[in-house]
Formats: C-alpha cells, structure tokens, sequence
C-alpha cells in the first residue's frame, strides 16, 4: 500500500474530511495535495525512525488547516493549527496527554519559528514539511508561492521576493537543516535536482544557454 493511503486508512475518516475543508485553494504551494504529500512523508520517515505513528499521523494531517485563517487575521497558522487539533481531538475523546503532544509536533513544524523540534515526532513532520520544499516539487511549489503573492519570476530589486531569491536564502540550506538520517537520504537527489535547476536558470536569465 502506498504510504498516504495507508496513513489515510488510520486516520478517523470523519477528522480527515473536516481537515480537507480548511484548504480554501487560495495557495496551491500549501493545498490539500502538499497536506497528503507531508503525510505519506511522515509514514515513510516514521515507519523508518520508530515513531509513535498516531501522534504523527494526526499531527501532519492537521499540521496547515490554519492556512487560510492566517492569511484573514495574520496569525501564525501553526499556532492556528494546534488550537483547532486541540479542539477537534477533544471533541472525539482524546485524552490531555496526546493532544498535547500532536499540538506541540504542529508548533515545531515551522522553518521560520524560533521553536526547534525536540521530540522524535516533532523532528519527522519538520523534516517531512521541509522535504516537500525541494526537489522537482519544491521548485514548482516556489513558483507557484511567487504568484500567491503577486512576486515576479525575476527581478534586479533585492528586497522583491523571486523564487531564486528564495533558493539563495532559505532552500539551499533544508538538507542541512534535517534532523533524521531518512529525511537527510532522501534529501540528497531533491536538492542536487533543485542545485542543477536554479543554476539552469541562472545561465538563461543572463542569456548563457
């Protein structure tokens, strides 16, 4: 069975469609498809790591249905995120306990926040998230993040998002940000795809090739 639909098959079917309501299509670097792809992630890392499986499959499955309510209200969307896991695992019988430890592998999650992983779930869905950042799908998920927010593919401003502005200072650097030696294997091909990409660019911006 392939790893989204074996973690789809453990997880309460009624959570997972009141998940997939939260993606509003409005960010298709961060859709219901990027959700699905961080999960079969976390079941492959998890599976590999011996991580406790219902903490991290919750946790992935629930990681960015605040997305849409940060881009109303312009709160952080993990924080967002936990707080409504919170309510939703309460609401099916969850005890204290391991709410708490799904909302604090969500919280961990973000590569801007000053909030390291610690746990061994918390390190997975970090690294899960980051790995969909790069490779053949980071690089078009970078594209299509620039026409979110109404950025250029290129541009001689330094202070203008690009997405090779976005490669120069924050993907480059994921496979040495990782935390688990699964996520860190599988990160050497994504990012020497996406090395050979961006300096393909480069050539044929300034008219090389």
């Amino acid at each position: 069975m392939e790893y989204v639909a074996k973690a789809l098959a453990a997880l309460p079917a009624d959570l997972v469609e009141e998940a997939k309501k939260c993606f509003d299509g409005q960010d298709p670097a961060h859709d219901w498809q990027h959700n699905l792809r961080v999960l079969a992630m976390c079941e492959r890392i998890g599976g590999e790591e011996g991580a406790d499986m219902q903490v991290l499959r919750l946790a992935a499955l629930l990681h960015d249905v605040g997305r849409a309510e940060e881009r109303q209200t312009g709160e952080c969307h993990a924080e967002i995120s936990a707080r409504m896991a919170g309510k939703w695992l309460r609401e099916r019988g969850m005890e204290e306990e391991r709410i708490a430890r799904v909302q604090s592998v969500i919280l961990a999650h973000r590569f801007r926040k000053e909030r390291p992983p610690v746990s061994l779930e918390e390190k997975i869905l970090f690294d899960a998230d980051k790995l969909d950042s790069i490779g053949a799908i980071g690089v078009a998920r970078v594209f299509a993040y620039t026409g979110v927010i109404g950025g250029p593919i290129q541009s001689d401003d330094p202070q203008q998002h690009t997405p090779l502005k976005e490669y120069d200072w924050k993907l480059q650097r994921i496979k040495d940000r990782l935390f688990t030696k699964t996520a860190q294997a599988i990160a050497q091909e994504r990012h020497a795809f996406m090395v050979r990409f961006f300096a393909q660019w480069e050539r044929e911006v300034k008219g090389l090739q």
